[in-house]
């Protein structure tokens, strides 16, 4: 464990063995209409021929979503040039702060603006409410100015429109381990989507 937890690339299998294991599957992933951080209208079809690593995040979230993002973002750059191929695709995990502003400040705060092949992604309430039904995605608005809950999910989506794989999107307690072994694990789900396989 302590070599892992110095080493970038550790092992997949400390992700998986804090947050389970991923489930392979070859299901359609459902579509959708929804708006990227630039203003422009994405469709998952608009997205074919790519893999797509997707996942949910909450734009003023200040504990697991910037760790998310910022696995996903590990995720591209150890693809390095393949990354050409694969999109990073969040959904906005929150019904009330959903605008097109909150998600280039989070973009922002977590140094995304650049990622060229980033999409955050938001919508109407309805639109949204929608597309967490869709892939099991709760989220819960708690009371008394608490943030959002909701279910931390990744899949990743074949150039073909396929679910092939699902997996708990928390990168675990935060220790540098983890979160490497967590960006590894995407990567390797990428390479493999990439594959056919």
């Amino acid at each position: 464990m302590a070599v892992a937890s110095v080493n970038r690339t550790a092992d997949p299998i400390l992700a998986l063995a804090i947050e389970g294991s991923s489930q392979q599957t070859d299901i359609p992933a459902y579509g959708f209409q929804l708006t990227d951080q630039d203003g422009q209208t994405v469709t998952l079809a608009s997205l074919r021929g790519k893999v797509v690593l997707m996942t949910f995040l909450d734009p003023v979230c200040t504990t697991d979503c910037p760790l998310i993002a910022q696995e996903f973002k590990e995720a591209g750059v150890l693809l390095g040039s393949a990354d050409k191929d694969v999109e990073l695709v969040a959904v906005v995990a929150n019904p009330i702060y959903r605008s097109v502003a909150f998600t280039r400040a989070f973009d922002r705060q977590e140094g995304l603006a650049t990622v060229s092949n980033w999409l955050y992604l938001t919508g109407s309430a309805s639109q949204l409410g929608q597309v967490w039904n869709e892939y099991g995605v709760a989220v819960q608005d708690l009371p008394a100015g608490a943030m959002i809950a909701h279910g931390d999910l990744a899949v990743v989506i074949d150039r073909s429109g396929y679910i092939r794989e699902e997996l708990g999107a928390d990168p675990g307690p935060g220790t540098t381990s983890t979160q490497s072994s967590y960006s590894v694990l995407l990567t390797q789900y990428a390479r493999q989507a990439l594959a056919g396989s």
